[in-house]
């Protein structure tokens, strides 16, 4: 065995080589250099990449003449080198290695794979042009550089890797700065997808890792998922850990780090509660959180992009403090930003916003108008900055502009510039690419859109609140509903050109950077209206469910009440420190509107406790039932439920019947309730007041109660028409649900009662009086869903079985049915059966099914069983709102059956018929099966519970 290694005999001719260069002349100097510098390079790259070594490489290099024969090529060896031991890309030896590109690239006969590397770093450099803020630098210029570069570098590795992951941290940088949600999740999904391709021995392994977590970091910041954030960065910080010390990204990944922690410690975890606003509160940041933000933001030797984004930080922690002091801090440091951002700066509408929102806070405070002036100017930067109502910034920073020109009494320029600015929400809306992203989305819409209309109501504007109020439903509507990516809505839509357009210029652009003229026409087409350059409609929104972004103006309403028969539509606003309001459209008269001061979150309080227990789940077979079980979770006692209708009538419906809407003489009031937020919950009908005699007095003796997600689906329902009701259907009763829920004996005597009764060509599935399965079917998942897929007429679907409710603020099983076997059918396969081949046409849907009616996720009632089939084109349909005894459930469905098919009424006619007898009004028909009509007799009509959950929406 030999006594050296070829490390040794490496070094020894190194060593050599610089006795040499001590002994010959100057003019004899120059080979010697070219052959130790070539050889240090050669021992960096191949044995242990000592810094010592490549660092005198270069140095030697740098010591030869410019002409000297072979220096280009030895360029190429030195960048490969430093590429090829991961080393290089986050390094400062990246500015060296791209001059030793520029020499490398004179060679006449390069190294074979020399034009590969040459591109690879090019790519990289435009990644730190980026980093950088260099003048000039075009984001869209850039993209197009990386197709040339990549064309170039075809599959030789690692270079193809490198130029990968080039264009990944522009797009991420990119979406960064927009703070768009979606790009943001594309672009993670991008990350972890090249992460999963990259080699143990890929030089931009460590690269693609941090990439794919700061990406991932970044997405979950953005949604407010804090928790989330902080699982990630300590992800990071394990990366960094393995990292050895000194290694440049090690040390740009602990400086980002540091400077996001403090800023994580102040955000609250935002746990959508009820009643809770938006999950972005920021809390007061400590002594000990300034003091790490003041030192980021003072380092020396900053870039200006790198310093502006750190004074933001702690303008943004000294906004959080909320002291008149703090808030003058913050007003000097954005002051600083915008002088270091340059007008290119693809943050600069983000820096405009936070130093208006800061000037706009001093002067809130010091209660003057003193710097209100400067407060609009720098908001009205930057909605000029966005240019578009595309732009994802566009509502963030309409709204506290709205709110400045209010303050300086121009209130009629605020309301218009709200409107406006819940335009940007409908866009983000259109443009996400998952129902998750969607909803996320209109969750702020909706937040936004009641602030709107609240300032519409303070300046007597009912006609612009009614319009706001609608914006937010149908934005979270739509969101729910729609389940398919861009290409495919277009597709859907006959735009089969457009869509590959689309498609193609994804591949060719970072999202967001398409042609401003494509994508207007995307999204024109896909709202069903043109667009102008600005983002503004210029005509009506097209039939597609797309129609769900924009809300009707009242006319249309108007209009629709009519065609329904609707004598009005009457949106209930929750108060929270302030009073609730209702605003009132009839069907033939200007809007208007009333203050409703016990309309607020006291007065649902108590329900809100029984609706949480009432929705927990189905129980099992063995647990203590009540009334012969119930069609979901546990149900306390109704006193809550009694209260709750007592404080409707006083909060609301007894204010309006008696004093405020115009009700027709001879008959009851037909209306269509649209309640707000957790308002949504409350049974309007049901509310009660004591009569003379002692007795109780409900609001459905006065009126017939309809109720809708939004105006707009309102309006869809009555432009589609009536749809005949035959004699066929689905009739669905209580499939065995394998032990996950106790059985519903009186569900199967209601089921196939009303099969035999008025649908006698239906099909009936589930379980037959005895417990067996029906000859026709067990009443699986398959056999719905088969039924809805070969749908062909207008029949009934009627389900008897167990609704469950599972509260969540993201995509997922969220509202189901449980089935036989115990299967889930969710809401969210509804949209997709509904939403897929030629319309279905379904007169009726009957949910004699729990929490049918209810939604699990957020406070508005937007999502759940009853409203996918609403907005799946079924004209009708019957759901609860909550937990329902299944006695006195199966004698109040065959009751509205009853009164629709052999009484002749409107849907919502013969429910509140078949309410009005549970309370003693009316009598029951004759006809009801002899187990049914003991369970009438049995009933206690004071008990709400045995019928108020029921409501109707739809035609």
């Amino acid at each position: 065995m030999p006594d050296t290694t070829p490390t040794d005999e490496l070094s020894t001719v190194i060593s050599r080589t610089g006795q040499a260069l001590h002994v010959v002349g100057a003019d004899d100097r120059a080979p010697w250099l070219f052959a130790r510098c070539w050889m240090r390079a050669c021992r960096y790259e191949a044995f242990g990449r000592d810094p010592a070594d490549i660092d005198s490489a270069l140095a030697d290099f740098d010591a030869l003449p410019r002409d000297f024969p072979g220096r280009a090529k030895l360029a190429s060896v030195l960048v490969t080198s430093l590429v090829r031991s991961k080393t290089l890309l986050g390094s400062p030896r990246l500015t060296k290695a791209m001059a030793l590109t520029d020499t490398a690239d004179t060679d006449p006969s390069p190294l074979p794979d020399w034009p590969a590397t040459s591109a690879a770093l090019r790519a990289n450099e435009l990644l730190v042009a980026w980093q950088e803020n260099r003048p000039g630098f075009s984001a869209h210029a850039a993209l197009k550089d990386l197709e040339r570069y990549a064309e170039i570098v075809g599959d030789t590795q690692p270079q193809a890797t490198m130029v990968r992951s080039a264009r990944l941290g522009l797009r991420h940088l990119d979406a960064a700065g927009k703070r768009n949600v979606r790009e943001n999740e594309e672009v993670t999904r991008e990350a972890h997808d090249l992460l999963n391709g990259l080699g143990p021995g890929s030089p931009v392994l460590d690269q693609g890792r941090v990439l794919a977590l700061m990406q991932e970091f970044s997405t979950k910041v953005m949604r407010h998922d804090i928790e989330g954030a902080v699982e990630i960065l300590g992800r990071l910080r394990d990366v960094a850990d393995r990292m050895p010390p000194g290694d440049p990204l090690r040390e740009h990944l602990e400086q980002a780090m540091n400077s996001t922690a403090p800023l994580l410690e102040m955000l609250s975890p935002g746990a959508g509660s009820a009643g809770q606003r938006r999950a972005e509160y920021v809390q007061q940041p400590t002594e000990a959180q300034f003091g790490i933000f003041e030192t980021m933001a003072n380092e020396p030797g900053l870039s200006d992009t790198e310093r502006a984004l750190r004074l933001t930080q702690l303008a943004l922690a000294e906004l959080a403090a909320d002291t008149p002091q703090s808030v003058d801090d913050a007003v000097a440091h954005m002051t600083e930003v915008l002088t270091l951002a340059s007008e290119h700066d693809p943050r600069r509408p983000s820096y405009l916003l936070h130093a208006g929102t800061a000037h706009l806070r001093r002067v809130e405070m010091s209660g003057g108008r003193r710097g209100l002036r400067t407060a609009t100017e720098l908001l009205e930067q930057a909605l000029r900055s966005a240019a578009s109502t595309t732009h994802g910034l566009w509502t963030t920073i309409a709204m506290p502009l709205a709110h400045a020109y209010r303050l300086a009494g121009r209130r009629e320029l605020g309301r218009a510039t709200a409107l406006r600015g819940l335009r940007g929400h409908a866009w983000n809306v259109l443009l996400e690419s998952s129902p998750d992203e969607m909803q996320a989305t209109a969750r702020y819409a909706a937040d936004d859109a009641l602030d709107t209309a609240r300032w519409c109501l303070m300046d007597n504007d009912p006609e612009g609140a009614a319009v706001a109020l609608d914006a937010g439903r149908g934005l979270i509507l739509y969101a729910t509903t729609e389940t398919r990516d861009i290409a495919a809505r277009l597709t859907a839509s006959g735009e089969t050109a457009l869509a590959r357009e689309w498609q193609q210029a994804r591949r060719n652009h970072a999202a967001g950077e398409e042609p401003g003229e494509l994508r207007r026409r995307v999204v024109g087409s896909l709202a069903g209206m043109p667009l102008t350059e600005d983002g503004s409609p210029v005509a009506a929104p097209g039939e597609g469910g797309t129609r769900l972004l924009d809300p009707p103006q009242l006319a249309e309403t108007r209009a629709a009440l009519r065609a329904l028969g609707a004598d009005a539509l009457v949106y209930l606003v929750p108060g929270d420190e302030r009073n609730g309001a209702a605003v009132v459209v009839p069907a033939d008269a200007p809007a208007s509107w009333t203050l409703l001061p016990q309309l607020n979150d006291a007065g649902i309080a108590a329900f809100e406790a029984f609706l949480s227990d009432a929705a927990q789940g189905a129980v099992g077979r063995d647990a203590p039932a009540r009334d012969n079980g119930l069609r979901d979770a546990r149900i306390k006692a109704p006193r809550a439920l009694d209260g709750i209708c007592e404080w409707a009538w006083n909060a609301a419906v007894g204010p309006l019947l008696e004093r405020h809407l115009p009700l027709p003489e001879g008959r009851p009031a037909r209306l269509v309730l649209i309640p707000v937020r957790e308002l949504a919950r409350v049974p309007w009908h049901a509310a009660r007041t004591r009569s003379p005699d002692g007795g109780w007095r409900y609001a459905m003796e006065h009126a017939v109660f309809s109720y809708a997600p939004s105006a707009r689906l309102l309006c869809a329902s009555a432009w589609r028409g009536p749809v005949t009701l035959t004699g066929g259907g689905l009739v669905v009763g209580d499939p065995d649900p394998a032990g996950a829920a106790r059985d519903l004996p009186a569900a199967r005597l209601e089921a196939l009662a009303v099969k035999d009764r008025f649908y006698p060509d239906a099909r009936y599935v589930g379980r037959m009086p005895d417990g067996e399965p029906s000859p026709e079917g067990a009443g699986t998942r398959e056999e719905v869903l088969r039924w809805l897929a070969d749908l062909d007429g207008g029949p009934v679907l009627h389900l008897a079985c167990h609704g469950i409710v599972e509260e969540s603020t993201a995509a997922g099983d969220s509202s189901y049915l449980l089935l036989d076997g115990g299967a889930h059918l969710a809401a969210e396969r509804l949209v997709r059966v509904l939403g897929e081949g030629p319309d279905r046409e379904i007169a009726l849907a009957v949910l004699a099914a729990c929490s049918s009616g209810r939604s699990g996720r957020g406070l508005d009632e937007a999502f759940s069983l009853s409203t996918t089939l609403l907005a799946g084109r079924v004209r009708s349909v019957v759901s609860a709102k909550w937990s329902v005894p299944d006695a006195a459930t199966s004698v109040l469905m065959f009751m509205f059956h009853h009164f629709l098919r052999e009484g002749g009424m409107p849907p919502a006619d013969a429910l509140r018929e078949a309410q009005l007898c549970m309370v003693g009004r009316r009598r029951p028909p004759e006809e009801m099966p002899k187990r049914l009509r003991g369970h009438f007799r049995t009933r206690d009509e004071s008990d709400i519970t045995s019928w108020a959950a029921f409501v109707h929406t739809g035609r």
